[in-house]
């Protein structure tokens, strides 16, 4: 379970203080258990590469279109800035740390974990899924709780170069699933389904016949270069300018979004978001050069991998809200038992529930008193780094870990958020109250030895091989 730091109250005020929250909670009715819930995630997603986010490129307007009837989660954490890791704290609302899901991408969640979709499918929803990114696929488990699992891979000739293998994973051939699948579950009495893009994953190509309509804008700016052995595979042509790849990122967050789009337009039609909750986030960000990294992820800690766009809506749910208080990927899980599974018994989550966030009354200050930390953990082998933000600082701890070739002083680096969102300025070697209050919640939280845990990359299929081959994941 997760420790977080004690708050001392006056004894008097403290036994007041639960009397009221019993109050207001008694007088807050639950949100209404809805018929369909919907769980639309985008692989590799910056939140601040989203228009929703305020970024100068109109990427997401879909999305942003339903921030007027939704709940807009401003500060939320990935737990891992990896696929299999992230996917693992939505799915089983425990820490990396906790199941020993760090470290790889290929990972299987092991068995004694009652999974969010084995949660829902007893719940009597019936439970589908469309993926497109192999690191999810059935051969590492990740159908367990669906009775409907696609994989946007399947059958065929497979290719093993990342080029070749887009036209696989692209946004289109997502929705040629997802559509059908819709149309099969319509009449469902209840229905979860989780769809799955993974446009902005490098390599950034483009769906055939998509023009960027980003190069050459008033971003297009900039003469650094990619350096040629970090391109890899994931090169464009002859292209080495980073502003190049950057747009053709954000082409990508685009073309994913106006597939959402054209997602949530055949469920209107359909009748499916009459009585919906639907959740929009992703499973971590993207390094565009940022902290001397390019086109990859898991590997820092730092917010342009970690820090994810959420959004939730539906049946019930209050309109315009932003939260600026820091939330987590981990916390999917206790939300959705508490909407649409309240009577299901799972123990050992370490999330918190949104609901207190979703309701339309504004929430009591006792219910979000916990709100207050995000953490998450990162790293390859040798290097593994946890962190704590609070919405305005964020400190790291690093084990092993250097930075641009140099030792971190004492493993420890601070940023103001506030001043320094692109994590430049390092703090740590400033006494101050703000580092040793996060230094205390951070020690408080962290699982003793959790820097050497690690569960086996498992796979043992050969098209999942190729898939990890071609997506950048084995080498």
């Amino acid at each position: 379970m997760r420790s977080r730091p004690a708050r001392v109250l006056l004894p008097l005020l403290a036994v007041a203080g639960v009397a009221l929250a019993g109050l207001a909670c008694q007088r807050e009715p639950a949100l209404p258990r809805p018929r369909h819930v919907f769980l639309i995630t985008v692989d590799t997603l910056r939140a601040d590469h989203t228009s929703l986010y305020g970024y100068p490129r109109n990427t997401t307007p879909s999305v942003a279109a339903m921030a007027p009837q939704a709940v807009l989660f401003a500060s939320t954490i990935a737990q891992w800035p990896k696929t299999g890791a992230s996917f693992a704290s939505m799915f089983t609302g425990r820490y990396p740390q906790t199941t020993g899901m760090m470290q790889k991408a290929a990972l299987r969640i092991p068995p004694q974990y009652h999974t969010l979709p084995e949660m829902l499918h007893d719940a009597g929803y019936r439970t589908a899924a469309v993926v497109s990114n192999a690191v999810l696929g059935k051969k590492l488990g990740w159908n367990r709780g669906f009775d409907e699992y696609l994989e946007t891979w399947g059958g065929g000739d497979f290719p093993t170069e990342a080029q070749d293998f887009r036209h696989l994973v692209h946004a289109p051939r997502v929705n040629e699933l997802a559509l059908p699948l819709l149309d099969r579950h319509a009449k469902d009495d209840r229905l979860f389904v989780w769809i799955h893009y993974t446009d902005p994953h490098a390599p950034y190509l483009l769906p055939p016949g998509t023009p960027n309509p980003f190069l050459n804008d008033a971003r297009y700016t900039g003469g650094d270069k990619v350096p040629d052995h970090l391109i890899k595979q994931y090169r464009l042509g002859d292209q080495n300018e980073l502003r190049y790849y950057v747009a053709q990122y954000d082409a990508n967050v685009a073309v994913a979004d106006h597939h959402i789009g054209l997602l949530l337009d055949h469920m209107r039609k359909l009748g499916l978001l009459d009585d919906a909750l639907v959740i929009f986030t992703g499973d971590h960000g993207e390094s565009l050069g940022d902290h001397g990294s390019y086109f990859e992820h898991g590997r820092q800690p730092y917010d342009n991998t970690s820090h994810v766009p959420l959004l939730v809506w539906g049946s019930g749910i209050a309109h315009g809200r932003r939260v600026d208080r820091p939330v987590e990927l981990v916390d999917l899980y206790p939300t959705l038992r508490e909407i649409a599974a309240p009577d299901a018994k799972v123990h050992g989550l370490e999330g918190r529930s949104l609901v207190p966030w979703l309701r339309p009354a504004a929430p009591h200050p006792t219910e979000t008193a916990e709100f207050r930390y995000a953490f998450s953990e990162a790293g390859e082998r040798p290097h593994y780094y946890r962190s704590v933000q609070d919405g305005s600082w964020h400190l790291v701890q690093g084990f092993g870990a250097h930075r641009h070739g140099d030792v971190v002083p004492g493993g420890w680096e601070l940023y103001d958020l506030r001043k320094d969102p692109g994590e430049v300025q390092n703090l740590a070697m400033s006494d101050t109250g703000d580092l040793r209050r996060l230094r205390s919640a951070l020690l408080r939280w962290a699982h003793p030895g959790a820097e050497r845990r690690q569960l086996t990359p498992q796979s043992g299929d050969a098209d999942a091989e190729k898939a990890l081959h071609a997506l950048g994941y084995a080498q």
